[in-house]
This record gives structure tokens, C-alpha cells and sequence, in this order.
């Protein structure tokens, strides 16, 4: 679908065929064979594997002697995740993917759909602006996370090998065909996986509302989104078996990813720049939020007076130490203090945070001294880290 964008010009908003509730993946045999796809190729971790939701998978296609599984799929995926899985497609003469698991999961597999219909290997696509591509394989992704948005958004990112950071990919190939949201497969999520996947969905629908983008039907469905955790993310960590909480997660993760297409901003440049200590990437998010959001408002004071209207808080609270609240009660950390991070050099943190490529639309680009100033009031624990 598109959309009139700033000065007239049109803007995509792609999503995929999206089917939502308790008992959708009941529907995966009718929508493969819609999509043609006779020989598919389950992709999934061991984690996923254990917990049974892979052979749930299966009692739901119907048919195991023809559904392959790669369950090679790592914790930070590896080019050697894509291209393992890659062969196994090949050597199966699989017609299409299903993906199931979190966004490592999700990556992997549509860089394995890629590759089932495009030449060569993960390396000469991922990290690789304007490469040229064709269309990828059918992709059917069943979340068991409700956070990284990746079942709607048009990129991946992948690791080289595991002490290499991550590169990305963006393309609208990367779409899923058909994402099935079915909150039973994230009930057995543990507490604090649950809270620090939906602090990440609420960082992509803050980060993306708040972009410079215009595109008004992207920005009503970011409110949306930061409205659902409002309301349903504290239930679903103390109630993990409410399919109703699990449900409005899951549409928020999926608001989270239509919002990552518009951009994010300085709290995923802040994730970013700390993430080589392996903490949760949405944890990360959220403490960047906090350090960053203060500052933000008073850039761009409407925005963030929406999005307090969509928390449900009075318009000129503080959406920093909103964050903040929400994270403790949910037992996370709110600062990098708290979380433990430890670094001898912010100016080299605050350096890579200032050359983030999620500056690009952000309403507030911190110059790299503003970016130390709030990485350094993180570091000290300080629960509202904006710079004057």
C-alpha cells in the first residue's frame, strides 16, 4: 500500500498478510499450499526446539516427511547459521521457509529465502548497500517473542562470526510473505525475556512516531503499538499465560517493526554503541530511551506529548522517567549502572553513538559531547540522563 508523504512524494508501507490469535498457526498447511509451497523448511534454534513449539509446528502442517527443520540457527546468528541452512534448503529441494522463533531466528531465515532464489552467499549481500537481488523464496514467520518487530520489517542483521559485529540488510525482498502471529507460541516465555522484548517493541513505536519521516499512517500505527505495551505488557509478564496480554504484545512488536521502516533514533544509537558486553539488545534500547528521550521532548515537544497521551500519562510528564518506572517495575534496569555496564573510554562510546546511522531521521542529533553527557549520567545511574 502507499501513502502521500512530505511534499507529495509517495511513500510504501509494505506489510505482509497477517493472520493474528490463540490457534493461528492452525492455519499454516491452507497458506503454504495457497503460497505453493509443498516442500518447506522449518528454520529454528535448539531453545525453540526443546520447548516443544517446533513439533507443534509440525502437528499443525501435517505432513512431517515433508517439512524439513534447520534448528542450526544460533544465539547472535553467523553467516555459517544462513549458509548451512542455505544448503540443507538445497539439498531437501525445499519451495519455501517458515521461520520459527525471535528475531535471530527470523534474520536467519530471511537471509536463507534470499538465498534460496538469489546466487552466491550471505557474505555478498549482508553489510552490502544496493547489491543488486531478486525476490526471496516464500516466507512464513511465527514469532515466539512479542519485541523485534522483525516479522513485518524489511531488514536483517547477521554476525560474520561470533566476535565480529553484525551487519545489516534492507530490502523490501526481505518482507515476509505471511507472518502468523499466535500468542500461545510466546506463553512460555520467561518473565524477564517477556519484559525486555516488550521495552524493545516500545522503543522501535517511540523511536519511529518520533521520526522525521512523514508518513502519517506509519506514525497512527506507532501510537497504536506504545498504547498496547501501555496497556498489556505489565500483564503479560505477571500473568504469562493471559493470551489476551500476549496478543496485544504481539501486535505491538508487530507496530514496533511497520515503525522501524520509518527510522529510529538516538536510544538505538546508544543500544548500538553498548552492545559489545552482550547484554539484551531491548534492555539496551530501553535504558537509551531513558538517557536520550528528556532531550528529544524538547526538540520536538507535540511528539512527545502524544506519545505520553498514548502511555496514558499527563502530557508534559517526563517520558524519560516514565521509562524508567516501567522498567523497574518490571525488574530491568533503567540505566547503565544499573545494568552493570563497564567502559574506561564514554568519548569512544559517545563517538560511535554520534556516528550511528540511526541519527539519520531522528528529530534530535546529539552532537558527540551531548552523547557523552548522557552515556556518563547512565553509567552513574542517574534514572533522567538529558543533557541541558
Amino acid at each position: 500500500m502507499t501513502q502521500l508523504g512530505l511534499n507529495g512524494a509517495m511513500q510504501a508501507l509494505d506489510v505482509p498478510r497477517t493472520l493474528c490469535a490463540a490457534g493461528a498457526i492452525s492455519a499454516l498447511a491452507g497458506e503454504l499450499a495457497a503460497l505453493g509451497v509443498r516442500r518447506p523448511m522449518l528454520v529454528t534454534d535448539k531453545g525453540v526446539l526443546a520447548a516443544g513449539l517446533v513439533a507443534q509446528i509440525i502437528d499443525a502442517y501435517g505432513d512431517a516427511g515433508s517439512m524439513a527443520v534447520f534448528d542450526g540457527v544460533t544465539e547472535n546468528p553467523v553467516f555459517s547459521d544462513v549458509d548451512n541452512g542455505t544448503a540443507l534448503y538445497a539439498r531437501q529441494a525445499c519451495d519455501g521457509v517458515v521461520a520459527l522463533g525471535g528475531g535471530s531466528v527470523i534474520d536467519t531465515a530471511k537471509f536463507i529465502a534470499l538465498l534460496a532464489a538469489n546466487p552466491g552467499a550471505i557474505a555478498d549481500y549482508a553489510g552490502k548497500p544496493g547489491v543488486a537481488h531478486g525476490a526471496s523464496a516464500p516466507l512464513i514467520v511465527i514469532p515466539t517473542t512479542a519485541g523485534t518487530g522483525s516479522e513485518v520489517s524489511h531488514s536483517a542483521a547477521i554476525h560474520p562470526d561470533a566476535t565480529t559485529p553484525g551487519l545489516g540488510m534492507s530490502s523490501r525482498h526481505l518482507i515476509p510473505t505471511l507472518a502468523i502471529l499466535d500468542p500461545v507460541m510466546t506463553a512460555g516465555l520467561p518473565a524477564r525475556l517477556t519484559a525486555a522484548t516488550g521495552i524493545d517493541a516500545l522503543s522501535h513505536c517511540i523511536e519511529g512516531y518520533l521520526s522525521n519521516k512523514d508518513q502519517p499512517l506509519g506514525k497512527a500505527i506507532a501510537l497504536d503499538g506504545i498504547a498496547r505495551v501501555a496497556s498489556a505488557l505489565r500483564l503479560a509478564v505477571s500473568e504469562p499465560q493471559n493470551l489476551e496480554a500476549r496478543t496485544q504484545m504481539m501486535l505491538a512488536a508487530f507496530a514496533g517493526g511497520v515503525s522501524i521502516g520509518m527510522g529510529l533514533g538516538p536510544a538505538h544509537a546508544v543500544a548500538l554503541a553498548c552492545s559489545d558486553q552482550g547484554f539484551h539488545h531491548g534492555v539496551l534500547s530501553g535504558i537509551g530511551l531513558v538517557a536520550t528521550l528528556d532531550a528529544t521532548a524538547r526538540h520536538v515537544p507535540e511528539r512527545c506529548a502524544a506519545i505520553a497521551q498514548a502511555l496514558g500519562v499527563a502530557p508534559a510528564a517526563s517520558l524519560a522517567q516514565e521509562i524508567a518506572n516501567l522498567m523497574q517495575a518490571l525488574d530491568l534496569p533503567a540505566t547503565l549502572g544499573d545494568l552493570g555496564y563497564a567502559t574506561d573510554n564514554v568519548q569512544n562510546l559517545a563517538d560511535a553513538a554520534q556516528r550511528s546511522h540511526f541519527n539519520l531521521f531522528a528529530p534530535f542529533r546529539p552532537t558527540a559531547g551531548e552523547y557523552a553527557s548522557m552515556l556518563a549520567a547512565s553509567l552513574s545511574g542517574a534514572r533522567t540522563c538529558a543533557t541541558h
